[in-house]
């Protein structure tokens, strides 16, 4: 993960883990569907290497270098009072 996560895809991600995981399952799937041949493939490669992670070494080293396991709380800007 090289460049930040866009806004909206760390929204989606928070809601789609609250969905929990079957619809985490279906969302990569109807993904993978509009992608093209060998994406669920792809998808599935990926996924083996991220449960390789050590759920714990991966919290320690993301509250070192980021938000921790979550994402930073939304921030909503307030037009000021004139």
């Amino acid at each position: 993960m090289s460049a930040p996560l866009p806004h909206s895809l760390a929204r989606g991600a928070e809601h789609l883990h609250a969905l929990g995981p079957r619809a985490i399952a279906e969302f990569l799937h109807e993904i993978a569907g509009g992608i093209g041949e060998r994406a669920e493939d792809v998808i599935a490669d990926r996924l083996a290497r991220w449960r390789r992670l050590d759920p714990c070494l991966l919290r320690a080293v993301l509250a070192r270098h980021s938000a921790g396991r979550e994402f930073p709380a939304a921030v909503q800007l307030v037009e000021a009072a004139r």
